[in-house]
């Protein structure tokens, strides 16, 4: 395992009934772990959890446990805006084994930072499971102060990781220094490289359920040339909302059907066209 890790936010693949496909699940699940993944995100938004019952985020979960066999690490998804319903889903999984929880913030409610502080610590304080806190200002309209991270970092030991969707690299490097035991992770594909040197553990990715192995690639090389090219790829990911453009990718290499749940749609045809030109011309792997 490199020390730089990619752990992939995992795509549930739908089929046009509106099932979940766990063929071809399994195949991605498979194909990560031979390309060296360095963990899986199981139910997170790119998984399109928000739109799953509670008993297909269960489902799905065993399932990859049952298909990665320890291989690598595992984080459930099952924060919620609610504090009560998360407690709830964080003890119907306290015996799975998995290696933590992935917990965003609260979206829609936009609660304060002591309110922040009184859900995490809430929650922390329930379960024995490693807790990852999960940022992401556009999503859920809420950030956390640095002083509220410190406090939660402070009192609650479970609480070992943090992904951070957004670019202010002087908050990790900070927090880096100040907690060394927090694993601090980039929740931005376009923008990872500009942390790695600021005390980023690794990235928790969308890209890297297509291109995982480019960029195992550029954390060992740091080519300049493989950059720009990711950084190309990381566009085309956020076109539209995410997972729209990540499963259009996967549909064209035959590894899921094109289908998402509403309110998401697919890709419209003029972001298909741009990644269909994209992929036709790839020639990364003569780089490789």
């Amino acid at each position: 395992m490199s020390e730089f890790q990619i752990m992939s936010a995992l795509v549930t693949p739908f089929m046009k009934s509106g099932a979940i496909d766990y063929e071809a699940l399994g195949n991605m699940v498979e194909e990560q772990l031979t390309q060296g993944v360095d963990g899986l995100i199981v139910c997170g938004t790119t998984g399109e959890a928000a739109t799953m019952k509670e008993y297909e985020r269960f489902d799905v979960l065993r399932f990859v446990i049952d298909r990665t066999h320890h291989q690598v690490p595992l984080w459930f998804g099952c924060g919620t805006n609610h504090t009560k319903e998360t407690l709830s889903l964080v003890k119907k999984v306290a015996n799975y084994d998995i290696d933590g929880l992935l917990l965003v913030t609260p979206y829609y409610n936009k609660p304060s930072q002591q309110g922040l502080y009184r859900h995490f610590q809430t929650i922390a304080e329930s379960t024995q499971l490693n807790i990852m806190l999960y940022e992401v200002a556009s999503r859920c309209g809420v950030a956390f102060e640095k002083e509220t991270l410190c406090r939660l970092f402070h009192d609650c030991p479970n609480i070992t990781a943090f992904k951070y969707a957004g670019h202010d690299y002087s908050l990790i490097t900070s927090l880096h220094k100040s907690h060394p035991r927090i694993h601090l992770y980039s929740g931005e594909d376009a923008t990872f490289y500009e942390g790695m040197d600021h005390g980023l553990s690794g990235v928790i990715s969308v890209m890297s359920n297509v291109y995982l192995k480019e960029m195992k690639e550029y954390v060992e090389t740091r080519s300049d040339h493989l950059k720009q090219y990711l950084q190309q790829v990381a566009a085309l990911c956020f076109l539209e909302c995410s997972p729209s453009a990540i499963k259009y990718m996967l549909y064209r290499e035959r590894k899921c059907e094109n289908c998402l749940r509403l309110p998401l749609v697919p890709l419209s045809n003029a972001s298909a066209q741009m990644i269909d030109t994209f992929m036709k011309h790839d020639k990364i792997h003569q780089f490789l």
